[in-house]
């Protein structure tokens, strides 16, 4: 992983440029359009019949991904009557990784399972678990075209392409734009900024920032944007991806006693580990939180109860910092792969080539979600806060992986574990040393 910085500052660069050349462009057509190749022989209702088992994970709140794929299945079935679902969603976040590692050891993979990419997905690919779908990208060159190459880096592993990711994510900071007006804030452009909307909103009652640290990884976003602040991409490549520092380095500890300030100040809620993201999402909405760390996957539904009430930023600059506000947090993510053992590869690759279609990926950036294929969409039509960070995306300087994500399953829990410590108070020196430890015994 040598050099991924600067290929993400590339390559990351230009694919949001295209993205967003192509969300302002007219509605013509691209692709698999019509969902013609989604006909597996079907003749006249002739067709064996098929059912494909299906592992998608499903958020206990309003799920407009998980609905996406719903809809997906029905119109599939709509155009191949022949053949059936058979869902398993009853799991979100670290227990669906859970699950879905439990019966990837057992050998019990469903024909079509959504997953990860980077590290989170390698052991399943060299476990013989998922099929390699080069073949079939490969003979279909107008599916090919239409698939963006960037994004397929991230399920690619010895040339083998084992998933396509669905969405583009990046982790920022959602605010209330009525929050901020009442207490004459903007956003803030540097940590002392930051602060300041901080402290007026503890004074007046309002939670500054909300962070759903039930799930462990979501209070690992304030912390890793903290940490690139103060030592930049550089900190980022030596110590989580290269591993040639420790984590107890500084900038690390630097950043670890500085996320422990904030808590100290009441930036976050004082149950902040036992916080949920519905809890989080319902706080945003109603002003009783200015602030809010998480994923873009949640523009949809937090547009949908903010509107135009809703704003973005991300963390500022830090003063002496070698980090940038203009460095993202960003991943291809929520990849659909196939069981390499599946009964029905056929139709298994033709419901893909009909949720990577024209049709359905323009159904998905219109819900707000940033898309990883050459859609044609008009700008009008699309979420205009999922406009907004393309554009801001498109201008960054740099950008790193959510840090869990290439650390693998493992060390990526061991890291989010850590973080949920901090906010308890522990002392940063010993918390990063006990995970420098687990590292070193991974690697024994």
């Amino acid at each position: 992983m040598k050099h991924i910085v600067r290929a993400l500052k590339v390559s990351f660069v230009l694919m949001l440029v295209m993205s967003l050349v192509i969300a302002c462009s007219s509605n013509s057509q691209s692709g698999n359009t019509d969902g013609a190749s989604s006909d597996t022989g079907n003749q006249g209702g002739k067709a064996e019949k098929v059912t494909l088992r299906v592992m998608l994970a499903k958020d206990p709140t309003k799920d407009l991904y998980f609905d996406w794929m719903s809809e997906n299945m029905k119109l599939f079935k709509e155009k191949n009557p022949h053949i059936e679902f058979d869902v398993t969603a009853n799991a979100s976040g670290d227990q669906y990784l859970t699950v879905v590692t439990t019966e990837m050891a057992a050998n019990n993979v469903p024909d079509i399972v959504q997953g990860w990419t980077l590290e989170r997905m390698r052991p399943f690919v060299e476990s013989g678990r998922l099929l390699d779908l080069r073949e079939a990208i490969e003979s279909d060159p107008e599916w090919k075209g239409f698939l963006q190459e960037e994004p397929l880096k991230a399920t690619t592993f010895d040339g083998g392409i084992y998933g396509i990711p669905s969405t583009l994510d990046s982790e920022i900071i959602y605010y209330n734009k009525d929050v901020f007006e009442k207490y004459n804030l903007q956003e803030p452009q540097t940590y002392e900024d930051f602060l300041n909307i901080v402290k007026t909103l503890k004074e007046n009652g309002i939670i500054p920032m909300t962070v759903p640290n039930k799930d462990s990884w979501t209070g690992t976003i304030p912390y890793m944007m903290i940490a690139e602040r103060i030592g930049g991409l550089e900190a980022y490549q030596n110590i989580v991806m290269d591993h040639k520092e420790p984590w107890t380095s500084e900038p690390l500890i630097q950043a670890a006693n500085t996320l422990q300030e904030l808590v100290e100040l009441g930036a976050f809620e004082k149950d902040v580990n036992s916080v949920h993201t519905s809890e989080s999402e319902a706080k945003l909405a109603e002003g009783k939180a200015g602030m809010f760390a998480m994923g873009t996957w949640r523009i949809p539904s937090l547009y949908e109860n903010l509107g135009d009430k809703l704003g973005i930023f991300n963390f500022p600059d830090i003063a002496g910092g070698k980090g940038s506000k203009d460095h993202y947090l960003i991943i291809p993510n929520v990849s659909l792969s196939i069981a390499k053992e599946t009964k029905h590869k056929e139709e298994a690759i033709a419901f893909l080539k009909f949720a990577f279609s024209q049709e359905r990926q323009e159904a998905l950036a219109k819900l707000g979600f940033l898309t990883t294929t050459k859609v044609k969409t008009n700008k009008e039509e699309v979420n205009p806060i999922a406009v907004e960070l393309q554009e801001s995306l498109a201008n960054s300087t740099g950008s790193m992986y959510p840090w869990d994500v290439p650390l693998g399953a493992f060390m990526g829990a061991e890291l989010n574990n850590a973080t949920q410590i901090l906010y308890m108070g522990k002392d940063p020196k010993e918390v990063f040393g006990d995970l420098q430890k687990k590292q070193d015994n991974q690697k024994k």
